[in-house]
């Protein structure tokens, strides 16, 4: 636009000058005759050169600016440099004023749309290149739903642009989101905001239905994730008291398991599912082998027996060794600890010294504390049970006829830390005592250390006066995508004398009995979005936890997702 605007500018003041000079002597020719032509043409060199000389000239000045505001303000995103030059005013800017912007957006724009389509055509450009100039370009005129259009349609060759233009175009790509997103960012440099805004245009409302759909989609990522199972981890599969000499039948992580002692009183866990006719092992019994000396488990459909490592030893009804020898049921890995047994949801061949540590708090074992324990189903998913157990805020409301102070609900001095394999949170609290009995343990408010364990287990430890001490231990196990259950056990550092037990699990079953009701109505698909607030930083500081092992494939999707037969699907092992 210059140079044409220079040529014209001088080509129409040669032919004003010489006009006039003819018309002073009378000799002035007719319009477009030969005579016009022999009498303008002498000096139609010289036009040309003047005004490839000021467009030079003023090309030079527009140049010398850009390069000075690209010295001035190495790295930046080149949205915001071209926000910043657009401030300065130059002689080209005194020549094309601001009220032609409108005419110059429009011819950019024609020229980036016509140079995306020929991108692949372009012959001094590689692919990438030119599908990364295309999409510049459009971002460069404002036009941000066509930078996206060029973008999307040609992905592959964006990841594969050259390094200098990929750093480039992905800072481009971040103003265009941003700009999708409605999120004007604020100008720098010489210009006024009200400038600012004339010239950043306001996404226009496709753009803003977009968005919306956007956010719609990340939030239902957020609830599928949500549901998901974590790989390689420990799941509290039973309590130990409970696993004696008849098989237990465990439903756990969208399958069904079969948990048995062997030969050396340890706890082995295999599929509840015959493989014969499908029948269910945990309705069988076990017996020992009398060739390998094994304790088996027996279907009591067929009597065929299974050892610990799925393998079968003895079918009644058949010729004996005339069956496979490989094992033909899952069995997994179980470790007891701290009266839990610990199920490990992950691939057999992993080395134990990689493994993610059980969870587990000093005080299971430690004879100056006394613990018991207990379970208990919700019919609610298992991220919001155990998120429950770590939420600090509903205790003065959901519990206000027990310990909770409706009061003074305030959640005071809250501080938070985790490492690789949990999060810990300390605060006070102001409670009350439950009864009469116990006022002698109050205080004006109390500590209270609240830790969250991958995959879903939780310790909170509170301490009254007298050096009064408890933590309930919670693991909260899925049973499937729409059940779980907590397995828990509450530990005392007083009142140690078993006769005492009975009144910590009533106060146990009481509370967990009220977080039930409320917890069983939760309702967080119907939300676009949830707001937390500090006092829902144990949450928070979980679920960012959780979250980094969900982004690096420790994800397992549920059931209903990806169905299976046996404890983990195939493509997850």
């Amino acid at each position: 636009m210059l140079g044409v605007g220079a040529g014209i500018f001088c080509e129409a003041a040669h032919v004003f000058t010489k006009a006039m000079s003819l018309a002073e002597t009378g000799a002035l020719p007719a319009v477009f005759s030969n005579a016009a032509f022999q009498a303008f043409s002498p000096a139609y060199i010289a036009d040309h050169a003047v005004a490839i000389g000021m467009w030079l000239l003023l090309y030079t000045v527009e140049a010398a600016a850009i390069m000075s505001v690209m010295r001035s303000n190495p790295g930046k995103p080149f949205q915001e440099l071209t926000t910043q030059l657009s401030g300065i005013p130059t002689l080209p800017r005194k020549i094309f004023p601001q009220s032609w912007t409108p005419m110059k957006e429009a011819v950019a724009l024609t020229l980036a749309k016509s140079a995306a389509a020929a991108s692949h055509d372009i012959a001094t450009l590689s692919s990438t290149d030119a599908v990364a100039a295309a999409v510049l370009a459009a971002a460069t005129t404002g036009d941000i739903a066509d930078a996206q259009a060029i973008a999307a349609a040609a992905p592959q060759q964006l990841v594969a642009a050259p390094q200098g233009l990929s750093k480039q175009l992905e800072k481009t790509l971040d103003e265009i989101e941003a700009a999708a997103a409605g999120r004007i960012k604020a100008p720098e440099g010489p210009i006024k905001p009200k400038e600012h805004l004339k010239k950043q245009r306001l996404p226009k409302l496709p753009q803003q239905e977009e968005s919306a759909k956007d956010k719609r989609s990340r939030r239902d990522k957020e609830l599928r994730e949500r549901k998901m199972y974590l790989k390689n981890f420990w799941y509290a599969a039973a309590l130990s008291e409970k696993v004696k000499d008849k098989p237990v039948g465990v439903d756990i992580l969208g399958t069904r398991l079969t948990l048995f002692r062997d030969e050396e009183g340890k706890v082995v866990a295999v599929d509840d599912t015959c493989p014969h006719r499908g029948a269910p092992l945990s309705e069988g019994w076990t017996v020992t082998d009398k060739k390998s000396g094994k304790k088996c488990v027996v279907c009591p459909y067929h009597g065929w027996s299974f050892d610990a490592e799925g393998k079968l030893r003895d079918v009644p009804s058949a010729e004996h060794g005339s069956w496979p020898k490989r094992p033909i049921i899952g069995s997994y890995d179980v470790e007891e600890r701290g009266g839990f047994v610990w199920l490990f949801y992950g691939s057999k061949s992993l080395p134990k010294e990689e493994r993610p540590p059980i969870p587990f708090t000093p005080e299971l074992e430690d004879s100056k504390w006394r613990a018991v324990y207990g379970e208990i189903e919700f019919d609610a998913g298992h991220w919001g049970v155990f998120e429950n157990a770590i939420d600090m805020a509903h205790i003065h409301y959901l519990h206000a006829d027990s310990f909770g102070n409706a009061e003074k609900p305030k959640v005071m001095e809250m501080k938070s830390t985790r490492d690789t394999w949990e999060t810990t949170c300390n605060f006070r609290i102001h409670n009350k005592p439950m009864n009469k009995m116990w006022e002698w343990t109050s205080v004006p408010s109390v500590p209270v250390e609240a830790k969250a364990m991958l995959p879903s287990t939780s310790a909170v430890n509170i301490e009254l006066a007298h050096g009064v001490k408890m933590i309930t231990f919670v693991n909260t196990v899925p049973i499937n995508e729409n059940k779980a259950i907590n397995r828990f056990c509450l530990i005392r550092n007083f009142a140690l004398n078993p006769a005492f037990d009975f009144m910590a699990r009533d106060n146990m079953y009481k509370i967990l009995g009220e977080d039930k009701v409320m917890v069983d109505k939760l309702a967080p698909e119907r939300l676009n979005v949830e707001y937390s607030l500090a006092p829902d930083m144990p949450q928070i500081a979980f679920r960012q936890l959780r979250q980094e092992w969900i982004d690096i494939g420790y994800g397992v999707p549920t059931e209903k997702e990806m169905p299976r037969r046996g404890l983990l699907p195939e493509e997850c092992c």
